[in-house]
């Protein structure tokens, strides 16, 4: 069951006013964040390397890209990346203006090999070269390189002999407004904190005399974005590709953790579908095009994540009319001068606290995952990059120079695979390979699944009475009435189908015509013996229906099912069959049971279960693609033993309470 209730599917398109309502609210989530990216390149490179219009349309221009790479399956919105403002404003003073591009169009194509990769041997290997402790540090590297130009936008530096005080005044009152957005916002502010801190900070400026409106005065209504390109404004070069290319690395780790993020949002796994490769293709093939026609690296946008998870609309029409307004914006002119008015202080206002966000966030990726200081190993990795990442660390190879983050991220890769694990960390290793191994059997089943042949009930009546079942504290008594609870839930579901016949009846005022069921051409088939605790729900919905039963277990060293008993009425081949069994493990009893019901002549059967394992499914769907299965929940997978996960133990056992 999705964890969101989602208003529109992915390729659904709404009404038109709603749906351009909705993709205004993905332009003011993304408009802050993308416009701060070149402002603050350029402020850290003392000259201009990107602008704001061309910033505006490679975005809409990637985002674009991006649904046709993955076929209108991921509702991702593509903005700058804050990841690279050191690396391209260190690289443009390294290499030029075409240097930092240059550097730009690797990234995208070092995205797309990674894609390439992962699409012929699999993205486990990715986890080894890019674990959180190599992660963490690298993203906190980004967030406190970054500190001193917000020191320096404030006007607060130790160079600074005379302060301005307005200037201060002001990035104060911007820090304070973006931080009471980012605490008590509700709804969509608490989207776009950054956004509303810097309008409000521009406003006091305005008041205090610190904006000059000739930029905009002078600006035309409509004009054409500086593109630059290569070939036309300058001649590729490699100069600067070993200070921005490593920072891939970084980026690629949280392409993974915001498709991750909006899945669980969405209710849909887009890293299997439609999967990594696509997605890093449609991420490499958009950064690619923007270093291409001037603009900064792409990445996917939390901010946007958020407004599909408030909104709870996943419509990929809504990205796409997003990233088109977004392009027209680029070509604005007034309003892209407007923009560049932004005074330095309000931007050094929201940038203490952007920086620190970042910085926290590589924090953040360490606590989550766990990482043991206690253990030497990881001390070494993270504090070698910490000190060459912030110290301003480079080394000269020819006319190459890797410097700074690149020189840490290449470093912490490094140090993470010579560097021995102690006996303890291989042994974690071992299990979480073997875990993979299991949960990739899990996904290729799950994938190979026909939707249309399976009822999985979307309730959340069903959903709750299914926690207390999974859990371990659950008494029999409970876990009894909760699996004749649900089996009845499972009948309504099965019987959608059914075919009523025409009847008169006499209401206490008058005749009527009415339709009612002809339970006579029914038969429950619970599998013994967990099979007949769903007996009970069922008989209360169709009373009148007859029951067998099939007597099976399985071979715990073969897990194939054995049958011992087998009764059933003797007109069973003209009734339709309902066989009850609350897990579909391996498949192997049901498939046993629909077999043997088939010799006796019947012709209609449906499978009932609480618990189905895709592994299952898919054997079932095989033999028997006849039979439509129903469920209450599809569990991940079958363990090396073959019980299902997370599933809810051993039925039988659980429901007579012999163990």
């Amino acid at each position: 069951m999705s964890q969101a209730k989602l208003t529109l599917d992915v390729n659904e398109k709404p009404p038109v006013l709603k749906w351009i309502i909705l993709a205004l609210q993905h332009v003011f989530a993304m408009f802050g964040a993308t416009i701060l990216v070149p402002i603050l390149v350029n402020s850290a490179a003392g000259e201009t390397v990107l602008t704001i219009p061309v910033a505006l349309v490679t975005s809409g221009i990637g985002t674009l890209i991006y649904i046709l790479c993955t076929k209108g399956r991921s509702p991702v919105y593509l903005g700058s990346s804050f990841a690279f403002i050191t690396p391209i404003a260190v690289g443009a003073i390294k290499a030029g203006v075409g240097g930092a591009l240059t550097g730009v169009m690797l990234v995208g194509i070092i995205y797309v090999i990674v894609a390439i990769i992962i699409c012929i041997i699999g993205k486990d290997w990715l986890s080894k070269i890019l674990p959180p402790i190599v992660i963490g540090p690298m993203i906190m590297i980004i967030g406190l390189g970054l500190a001193p130009t917000a020191i320096s936008e404030i006007g607060i530096s130790s160079d600074i002999l005379n302060l301005d005080y307005k200037s201060i005044v002001v990035a104060v009152f911007t820090f304070v407004i973006t931080a009471v957005v980012m605490l008590n916002g509700k709804g969509f502010l608490k989207v776009i904190p950054f956004l509303i801190g810097i309008i409000s900070g521009y406003i006091l400026s305005v008041i205090l005399g610190l904006v000059d409106f000739t930029p905009i005065l002078e600006a035309s209504f409509f004009s054409i974005p500086d593109f630059i390109l290569p070939f036309v404004s300058y001649t590729p070069n490699l100069g600067a590709a070993m200070v921005i290319a490593p920072i891939a690395l970084v980026t690629i780790a949280e392409h993974i953790g915001d498709h991750t993020a909006l899945s669980t949002i969405i209710g849909k796994d887009l890293i299997k579908d439609p999967g990594l490769n696509r997605t890093l293709l449609g991420d490499g093939i958009a950064t690619f095009a923007a270093g291409l026609l001037g603009g900064p690296a792409n990445t996917t946008y939390g901010e946007n994540t958020s407004v599909v998870g408030m909104t709870k609309i996943a419509s990929v029409w809504v990205i796409g009319l997003a990233a088109i307004f977004a392009i027209l914006l680029g070509f604005l002119g007034k309003f892209t001068a407007l923009v560049s008015t932004i005074p330095n202080a309000v931007l050094g206002g929201v940038s203490l606290i952007l920086y620190g966000f970042i910085a926290v966030n590589g924090l953040k990726v360490l606590i989550e995952n766990r990482v043991d200081f206690s253990k030497s190993r990881n001390v070494i990795i993270a504090s070698s990059m910490l000190v060459l990442g912030l110290g301003g660390a480079a080394i000269n190879i020819s006319t190459v120079t890797i410097s700074g983050m690149s020189l840490a991220a290449i470093v912490g890769v490094l140090l993470n695979l010579l560097l021995p694990k102690d006996k303890e960390e291989n042994e974690e290793d071992e299990k979480k390979v073997e875990d993979y191994n299991i949960e990739k059997e899990g996904e290729e089943s799950m994938e190979e699944i026909k939707k249309e042949d399976i009822v999985v009930l979307d309730h959340p009546l069903v959903e709750h009475k299914l926690s207390i079942l999974r859990d371990k504290n659950t008494g029999t008594k409970e876990f009894r009435e909760l699996v004749s609870e649900l089996g009845m839930f499972l009948c309504y579901e099965a019987m959608r189908d059914a075919v009523l016949d025409e009847v008169e009846i006499e209401t206490p005022l008058q005749k009527i015509s009415s339709r009612r069921l002809n339970e006579d051409k029914y038969a429950f088939l619970p599998i013994l013996r967990a099979g007949t605790g769903m007996l009970d729900g069922l008989i209360k919905v169709i009373p009148n229906a007859k029951i067998g039963h099939i007597g099976m277990y399985r071979d715990e060293e073969t897990l194939e099912p054995v049958r011992y008993f087998f009764k059933v009425p003797s007109d069973i081949k003209s009734r339709e069959v309902l066989i009850l069994d609350p897990m579909l493990a391996t498949g192997g009893s049901g498939c046993d049971a629909i077999e043997q019901l088939k010799k006796e002549g019947v012709k209609k059967i449906k499978f009932l279960c609480l618990i189905a394992a895709p592994e299952g499914v898919k054997k079932m769907q095989e033999e028997h693609p006849d039979v439509k299965i129903y469920c209450a929940a599809l569990d991940e997978k079958l363990n090396e033993k073959g019980y299902i996960l997370p599933g809810l133990g051993d039925a039988g056992d659980r429901i007579f309470g012999t163990k």
